[in-house]
Order: structure tokens, then sequence, then C-alpha cells
């Protein structure tokens, strides 16, 4: 199949899911060609967009010029220089009077549509995020796009819960052009069935992992403390500031214990300031935001992955899958979360972690307490978690699970 990705920038850091997603489908031998809003600047890239060479794939949005004439030169100079690549019935119709007035000619429709006019028809058109779904959506809608089947996947930052009643409004083009559109937890649909009554196109999709690059190299070295691990956005609904009180908490019970924590964002001075009040400097770990590489090796080292969070007190907002959660089961760590959100939907209760009450700290302090007593129950927990994840959430199996709704909208 020809695939486009719709994104919002590349080469991403954070989103390393939609990377194991490309790379699996181009190990099933299907051609990928990523449609990129912006540019990413980064320091360190992922060691799979180099293997796969993912950056000589990507197309850049080009932003319509302000002045008049040099939309058009523009314009003249791509139909003279692409004309070998582009479908002339497409930039007709990117071009038609007719039938879109004004935005045909102050050429609007021109630059609108010049992502697809290039490389002919895609098989698919697979938008990542709603709000990238909703703008190709429009292109359908208008013409643009004709024999292509398109998806749109919801993460999270998409479906917000407060800004339901709009979506409502804003989001019914999306559903009402899109052949397939996927969610990546039950707790991302029932969000979605709130804003639209269009649900035969739902279908489950998490995002998921390379669960050979996540595996457990270092034999576990006897250690006194128990050492626990954060890894996400500095965010509300995340709950950093929760592990350092659970931290804290334990350490006041005379538990041998010291916490990692990976990532950067808003809340990273208040955190800061919370370990220097708690007087906490020697037992907290800050990295900051760190490559896929490196977190893998604190993974390696640690004992048991925290993420406490909550529903956010101002947006609604809470951890929709959090893939980070697999990929600590995948590296054996039991997980020990809360129950906001979709993140009880990525690991099996008292087998492969523990899902806790929202903001339960003392209910958090317990299970830890636990897994502090008895590195058995750690060790059996962290190896019923691999298998769950390898079964559940590896690239390869999503890879196929997506790969039949293509097919299920291509026949």
């Amino acid at each position: 199949m020809r695939i486009a990705f719709v994104l919002s920038s590349f080469p991403v850091v954070t989103e390393t899911f939609i990377v194991n997603q490309m790379c699996a489908l181009i190990d099933k031998g299907h051609s990928i060609t990523i449609l990129a809003h912006k540019k990413n600047e980064v320091s360190v890239l992922h060691e799979s967009i180099v293997n796969y060479k993912l950056l000589d794939k990507v197309v850049y949005w080009t932003h319509e010029p302000k002045s008049k004439w040099k939309r058009f030169s523009e314009a003249a100079g791509f139909i003279l220089t692409e004309k070998k690549n582009y479908s002339f019935g497409r930039l007709w119709n990117a071009f038609n009077f007719f039938k879109y007035g004004k935005d045909a000619l102050s050429i609007h429709n021109f630059y609108k549509s010049r992502w697809f006019l290039k490389n002919g028809a895609y098989d698919i058109v697979h938008c990542h995020f709603a709000q990238f779904g909703l703008y190709v959506a429009q292109l359908k809608r208008d013409g643009f796009l004709t024999s292509e089947k398109l998806v749109t996947s919801f993460h999270g930052v998409d479906i917000v819960p407060d800004k339901l009643t709009s979506y409502r409004k804003n989001y019914a083009i999306l559903f009402n052009q899109m052949d397939v559109v996927t969610y990546n937890s039950e707790y991302t649909k029932e969000l979605i069935e709130q804003i639209t009554d269009e649900r035969d196109s739902l279908r489950l999709l998490p995002v998921g992992l390379d669960t050979n690059h996540f595996r457990k190299k270092a034999n576990a070295v006897p250690s006194e403390k128990l050492h626990m691990l954060f890894c996400g956005r500095l965010v509300p609904f995340k709950g950093p500031d929760l592990a350092v009180e659970i931290l804290k908490i334990l350490l006041d019970k005379d538990h041998k214990v010291h916490l990692t924590i990976i990532g950067t964002g808003p809340l990273m001075g208040d955190i800061c300031k919370q370990i220097d009040l708690h007087k906490l400097n020697s037992f907290v770990t800050l990295t900051g935001a760190i490559s896929q590489e490196a977190i893998i090796e604190i993974m390696d080292t640690s004992d048991v992955f925290l993420l406490p969070g909550i529903h956010d007190d101002e947006t609604g907002r809470a951890e929709n899958q959090g893939l980070v959660i697999q990929e600590a089961q995948s590296m054996e760590l039991p997980v020990v979360v809360s129950d906001a959100g979709g993140m009880k939907y990525g690991l099996i209760h008292a087998e492969t972690g523990f899902v806790v009450k929202e903001r339960d700290l003392m209910e958090f302090v317990e299970k830890l307490e636990v897994l502090i007593a008895d590195s058995a129950i750690r060790k059996a927990m962290g190896v019923k978690g691999r298998d769950f994840v390898v079964k559940k959430f590896d690239s390869e199996v999503l890879c196929e699970k997506l790969l039949s709704y293509y097919e299920e909208v291509l026949n």
C-alpha cells in the first residue's frame, strides 16, 4: 500500500509510537510518506528514524505567502517544475473557479491542497491527532481527495474533556468523512462517544512499542534501596508532584527508597521547590528530557514504575493510555498507577502491577510496601507484565490490527 501519515511535526521526540507504527509498516513492505506541518530541530534522533531513513520520506508543509505576487509566482513555479509528478485533475480542482469562486482565484485552495497534488494518489491517508484529521476531512469534503481512504487516530490532547461541547460541532466533518477512527483505550472511546453519534467507524488501536527494544538486559544487582521511576511530562494530570509526596511518606516510614523522575515541563520549578522543602535532594534524581535509549538504561536498573496520574482540575484531562506503562512492563517492571483515565486498561491489576484509587496516596504507599517487602513478587509481576505487553501492545501485533482496518476499507 501507499500510505501517507499526516503529523503536526517531524522528527518526533515524545511520540515514539508513531515512529514504531511507520517502521512496522515498512517492515511489511508498504510505502510510507510523512506529511509534516513543521520540522522539529532536535539534538538527538531516535535510532529507528535513522535506521529506517524516515527523514528522507518527509514532505513539509509550505506556508502560503502573504504577498499575492509571491503566491502566484510560487504556484506557477510548482506547475512548471513538478508537471511530471502531480495529477492534472487535482490541480484543476484547486483552480476551479466555477466550484470555489474567489478561493480558487486567490489560489488559497492550491496551498490548502498542495500536500496532495504531488506524488499521485495514496491508498490510505492516516492522520495522527484529530486536528489534522479535521484538515484532511475538509479536503475530502471539498473534492481534493477522491480515491484515498481516510483514517484518524485520537490520542488524548485532541479530546480534552472540558471541550467536548465544542468538539461535537467542530469535529462533525471529521466523523462524516473518515473511513476509520481509532482510539487508544476504552476511556478515549467513552469521550469520543460523547461527541458523535457516528460510531460505526470506531476501532480500538492502542499505541505500541518494539518489545525487542524494550527488553531487560542487566542482571538485578541486590540493593538495599527500592529504585522507583516516574517518566512523563511534568504536567499536573500525570502527577509527578504526587510521586514526590509518595516518596516522602515512604521515607518517613523508614523505607529505603529512591525516586528518579524523567521528563520536563511546566511543573519542573514547583517540583524542585517541593524537593528542597522536604529535604529530599539525596533521594530524588531529576534527569530532564532524555533519549529513548537513555530511558531504557534507567528502566533497566529500576525496581518499580510509578504513575499516580489524576484528572486535571482545570481541564478534566487524564492520561488516555500512557504508553510508558507498557514500556515499563516490557522491561519487567511492576507498575503502580492510578485509576484515572485509561491507564487501568494497560496492565493486569494484582498480576502485572496495581491500580490505585486516584489521589489516594496511602493506598499507593501500601501497594509499594508490598513490592518493597518481597523481591519475588516484583520479579513474578515483571515477568508476567512483559508477557502481557508482548501479546497485546507489541508494534508487530498492532501493525497487523491496523492493516486489517486498512484492508477492511479498501476492499
